[in-house]
């Protein structure tokens, strides 16, 4: 899986979010980038607003929930270009955007319901092995309990993300590109993250923001 992000601070100037998402459709089309994907099914996360603290506070919960390094590097600027008269933090002169490939072991929060379904299969494969012997009802029981325990600890309940999620389904970079360019809006601080890869993956990824 792969994935291409630009925040409002990474333009060479101040931009509306929908020119940001031009720009975005200008670095998926380049085929001279480096680890470009192969396929171009995609699942887009943004978020806008009309000033930078409220951006900051519209990414706070996807920081704390599902930490993207992007993001959290907006959030950060966007804090700091609330509480100073004049940003005191480097200015961006544009960057070269370029892919990255991810994993999907990295995302915490699919770790954690992969971790609470290997504790259900786990209980079911228990529940299997109780046997009907009078004398061990007694430590079953004591058992059972503890095992509860632990299973409602390990429940894993999807947290919503605080962020606008968009499936697109493109057979080409030119596709996935004329429909990033669709988006956005005039809201002049924003975050655009991009990830690329299988259906089954994007899917994966959608279930748990």
């Amino acid at each position: 899986m792969h994935n291409i992000a630009l925040c409002y601070h990474q333009a060479a100037a101040p931009c509306s979010m929908q020119e940001g998402a031009q720009l975005l459709s200008s670095a998926i089309s380049d085929d001279s980038r480096t680890d470009k994907p192969a396929q171009y099914n995609a699942l887009l996360l943004s978020v806008s607003a009309n000033d930078p603290a409220a951006l900051a506070s519209s990414l706070s919960t996807i920081n704390e929930y599902c930490p993207i390094a992007e993001f959290i590097a907006c959030a950060q600027y966007g804090q700091s270009q609330s509480t100073l008269e004049q940003s005191k933090l480097a200015t961006y002169e544009g960057q070269s955007l370029e892919w990255q490939i991810n994993a999907l072991q990295n995302w915490q929060p699919l770790r954690e319901k992969q971790i609470a379904a290997e504790l259900a299969a786990a209980n079911d494969s228990g529940k299997q092995l109780i046997t009907t012997i009078d004398d061990a009802l007694a430590q079953a029981a004591e058992l059972k309990t503890a095992r509860d325990q632990r299973l409602n600890q390990a429940q894993f309940t999807a947290k919503s993300s605080a962020v606008d999620v968009q499936l697109i389904t493109a057979g080409s970079a030119k596709q996935l590109a004329d429909s990033v360019a669709s988006k956005g809006n005039n809201h002049n601080y924003w975050a655009l993250c991009l990830f690329v890869g299988e259906q089954g993956e994007l899917n994966k990824i959608k279930e748990v923001l």
